[in-house]
C-alpha cells in the first residue's frame, strides 16, 4: 500500500558541488523575529544558521508514554498510548497552526508490525497525503522516505527512525493502526507563518547527499582559513592551539593523537577523558567549552569507538571531528588541557575558521556543560543540562555504567522550556531517545543524528554510550531550558552513573520577560484584568499534579470551564517582539480547542489534542505575533470556545513579552 497526494508546492532546488556534495536548497524561511526562520530541508541543509537564535519557534514532542505513573509499572507502560481511537486509527500526532515534523521513531517486536500502515493528513484533508505501509516507510527505498534520512531497526539498532521534514501551514494529523511504541518531534512557528506544505514536490536531494557524506564538513570549507600544527602536553599542561580576533566563526576543529584510532576501544579511554579542550569567547574569564575529547567528538567515555555522526565523530584517518558553527564577537581562544599524570605527544590539530558578518544580536554563543553522576539517587532524574539565558539544544553524548540487565536504559527523557511545569518532550525510553530500540538489540552503531557507540559488560557492570545531535530540530529556550533523563523505569536503579555532555547556543540575557499574570476566579485578579466570561459552566478550585518530574506534587488552583468566550487585558513590555502566551488548564478534558483574538484580531486556533486524566495539570503556550502586540502596553485577549466536552477549561494565565 502507497499512496503520496499532491498538497502544495514548494520552491526547492539543489546544485552539485566538485565536493561530491550537494548545494543546499534555496532557503524556505518564515519570518521570526525580525529575522527569517529557515525550516524543512532548507533548515537540514543550512547548518552556518544553527547560531541563530529563534524565540518565536517553539519545539514539541508527541509519544506513547504512559500517562499513569502510580500504576503498577509506575509510568512504564510506554506503548499503546495514543492522542485518541477511532475507527480511522489510533492518533499519533494532532496539531493546529504552522509547523514542521522532524522526527518520527516507532519500535516494535512484533512480527506483524511492518504490515501496519501510516497515514498523514495535512491543512484539514479527509484524504491522507501520505498512506503507507511502516515497512515501506523505512525501508529506504519508498517516497519521500528514502534513504539516508530514515532507518530501520537493522541500521538504526531497534529502531526505526525517520528525519524527511513533512511541514504544513495549518494542520496536521498522523494516525497509525499499529500499537507500539512512538515518538514525534516537532516545531511549530507563529501564527499566520507562510509555511509550505509538504508535497510530493520536495526535494530531499541535497538533505540525502548532505547525510551520504558523513565526516565531511556539512557546511562546506570554500570560504574557510586553516591552521594547523603538531604538539606535545606535559602532564598537568595547558597549551593554546589557537587564538584570534576580531568578529570570526570556527567552522571545524580536528584532531589526531597517536595510537587513537576508532578501533583501539577502551585502550584510549585514558587520553580522551583526561585531555579536554577548552574555548573562552570574547574574553570570557569561564570556559563556554571544557569537555574531555571522547564526549566531546561523540564517542563517550568508554574509549575510541567508530562514531561517525554528521557534525562530530572520527573520520577514515583517526582525526576527531566538530563541525558545529561557532560564531564570535571579538576573540576566541581553544586550548587543549592534559589533566593526566603522564606527559601526550603526537598531537595534530587543524581549525578552520572564516568571518562572521552577521548580526552578533541574534547569535548564541556555542557551549558545552559536562556533568557526572554517581550512583543517581533513587527517585531524581539525571540531568543533561539546566541553563538559563536564551539559546537552543543541540544535542547530548552520554555514557552510563549500571546493571548488567540493562535496566538503566528504561528512562524517558523529560526536556522542559522557558520555567513550564509541562514537558514539551516526554519520551519512551534511554534507547528509545537515541533512536534506538529494545537496549540497541542489534548492538553498536553510528547514524548521522544519533548512535550507540559503546556496548560493553564486566561481570559486574554494563557500559554503555549514544550520542544525539538536534540540528534542523534545535529546541529553542527563551528564559531556561531543563533537560533531563530517568534512569530505570521510574529512576528506580540505583547503581547507575552517567556522564553527559550537552551541546547548546545560549546567549546570558533571556529573550521573553514576565509582564503580567492572570490568576482565573480570584475576583481582585479579574477585576484588574478587566476579565468577562460567557456561556460559564463551571467555576472552582481543583488539585492536581503536572505529568513528568512533578507528577507527585499537589498543586491547588481556581479556574472556569466554559462554553462562550473569555476576555482579559494583559500588559504587555513597551517595544515587545510578540506575546508568549501561556494557560494552566485541565488537561483530564480532552481536546480543547479556541480561536484567540487578540485586539480584535483573529489570530489563530489554540488546540490540544490529547488528554491525561491521571495527571490533569498542564501548561500550554501560544504566540501572539509582534504585528498586534508591538509598540503597545497592554492587549485585550478574547478566547472563544470550540471544543472540549463539558468544557473548555483555563486557570492561569501568564503573559511573557518577548523582549529582544
Amino acid at each position: 500500500m502507497v499512496a503520496i497526494a499532491a498538497v502544495a508546492m514548494v520552491l526547492v532546488g539543489t546544485e552539485a558541488l566538485a565536493s561530491g556534495v550537494a548545494a543546499a536548497a534555496p532557503a524556505a524561511s518564515v519570518q521570526g523575529r525580525g529575522a527569517a526562520v529557515t525550516y524543512g530541508v532548507s533548515a537540514a541543509t543550512r547548518l552556518a544558521g544553527l547560531p541563530y537564535l529563534e524565540p518565536t519557534v517553539m519545539a514539541g514532542g508527541q509519544s506513547s508514554f504512559d500517562r499513569n505513573t502510580g500504576d503498577a509499572s509506575h509510568g512504564n507502560h510506554d506503548l499503546n498510548n495514543f492522542l485518541a481511537r477511532g475507527p480511522g486509527g489510533n492518533v499519533m500526532l494532532d496539531q493546529r497552526g504552522p509547523g514542521c515534523v522532524y522526527r518520527i521513531w516507532m519500535t516494535s517486536l512484533q512480527a506483524v508490525f511492518p504490515s501496519d500502515w501510516v497515514k498523514i493528513y495535512f491543512d484539514g484533508h479527509s484524504a491522507p497525503a501520505i498512506d503507507v505501509t511502516i515497512a515501506q516507510m523505512f525501508s529506504g527505498t519508498v517516497a519521500p522516505f528514502l534513504a539516508p534520512l530514515v532507518a530501520n531497526n537493522l541500521s538504526s539498532s531497534g529502531g526505526y527512525v525517520s528525519y524527511v521534514p513533512l511541514c504544513y501551514r495549518s494542520s496536521i494529523k498522523i494516525v497509525t493502526d499499529m500499537d507500539r511504541y512512538y515518538n514525534i518531534g516537532y516545531l511549530t512557528y507563529p501564527p499566520g507563518s507562510d509555511v509550505a506544505t509538504w508535497s510530493p514536490a520536495q526535494d530531499t536531494s541535497a538533505m540525502r547527499a548532505e547525510w551520504s557524506h558523513v565526516t565531511a564538513d556539512p557546511i562546506g570549507t570554500a570560504k574557510n582559513t586553516s591552521v594547523s600544527g603538531t604538539l606535545a602536553l606535559a602532564p598537568g599542561e595547558a597549551r593554546p592551539l589557537l587564538h584570534l580576533t576580531g568578529s570570526r566563526s570556527i567552522q571545524a576543529i580536528k584532531i589526531a593523537i597517536a595510537g587513537v584510532t576508532a578501533s583501539s576501544g577502551a585502550a584510549a579511554a585514558n587520553v580522551l577523558n583526561r585531555t579536554r579542550i577548552k574555548i573562552n569567547w570574547d574574553g570570557q574569564a569561564s570556559a563556554a567549552v571544557d569537555a574531555p575529547l571522547g564526549s566531546f567528538f561523540a564517542m563517550g567515555q568508554f574509549g575510541a569507538s567508530p562514531a561517525h555522526g554528521l557534525v562530530a565523530g572520527i573520520d577514515a584517518t583517526n582525526t576527531m571531528y566538530m563541525y558545529l558553527p561557532m560564531p564570535f564577537q571579538r576573540s576566541a581562544t581553544i586550548q587543549l588541557v592534559n589533566a593526566s599524570t603522564a606527559a601526550l605527544s603526537g598531537i595534530s590539530y587543524q581549525i578552520q575558521y572564516r568571518p562572521f558578518t552577521g548580526n552578533f544580536a541574534n547569535v548564541g554563543y556555542f557551549r558545552t556543560s559536562f556533568t557526572k553522576t554517581t550512583n543517581a539517587p533513587v527517585g531524581s532524574d539525571i540531568t543533561i543540562l539546566r541553563t538559563a539565558g536564551s539559546g537552543k539544544f543541540i544535542g547530548v553524548t552520554a555514557s552510563y555504567t549500571g546493571d548488567l540487565a540493562r535496566s538503566y536504559l528504561e528512562g524517558d527523557e523529560r526536556v522542559t522550556v522557558d520555567g513550564s511545569d509541562s514537558p514539551v518532550f516526554y519520551g519512551t525510553g534511554t534507547e528509545d531517545f537515541f533512536n534506538g530500540g529494545f537496549y540497541f538489540d542489534q548492538g553498536p552503531y553510528s547514524q548521522p543524528l544519533s548512535g550507540n557507540t559503546v556496548h560493553a559488560a564486566t561481570a559486574s557492570a554494563d557500559e554503555t554510550s549514544a550520542y544525539r545531535f538536534f540540528l534542523q530540530d534545535a529546541i529553542p529556550f527563551r528564559r531556561a531550558l531543563t533537560v533531563t533523563i530517568q534512569h530505570g523505569p521510574y529512576d528506580n536503579t540505583s547503581d547507575t552513573s552517567a556522564s553527559m555532555l550537552a551541546y547548546y547556543y545560549q546567549r546570558p540575557a533571556g529573550q521573553s520577560e514576565l509582564t503580567d499574570t492572570l490568576r482565573v476566579d480570584s475576583p481582585a485578579s479579574d477585576r484588574r484584568h478587566h476579565y468577562v466570561i460567557t456561556g460559564q459552566r463551571w467555576h472552582g478550585r481543583r488539585t492536581f499534579q503536572y505529568e513528568g518530574t512533578a507528577d507527585i506534587i499537589n498543586v491547588t488552583d481556581s479556574g472556569r470551564g466554559y462554553r462562550g468566550y473569555s476576555q482579559f487585558t494583559l500588559a504587555v513590555a513597551p517595544g515587545n517582539r510578540g506575546l508568549d502566551l501561556r494557560r494552566r488548564y485541565d488537561q483530564g478534558i480532552a481536546s480543547q480547542a479556541a480561536k484567540v483574538y487578540a485586539d480584535g484580531r483573529f489570530v489563530g486556533i489554540w488546540y490540544v489534542a490529547g488528554r491525561n486524566p491521571f495527571h490533569r495539570w498542564a501548561d500550554t503556550d501560544f504566540l501572539i505575533p509582534a504585528a498586534i502586540t508591538s509598540r503597545k502596553t497592554a492587549v485585550t485577549i478574547k478566547i472563544q470556545y470550540l471544543s472540549g466536552s463539558p468544557y473548555f477549561t483555563e486557570y492561569r494565565y501568564w503573559a511573557y513579552s518577548l523582549t529582544s
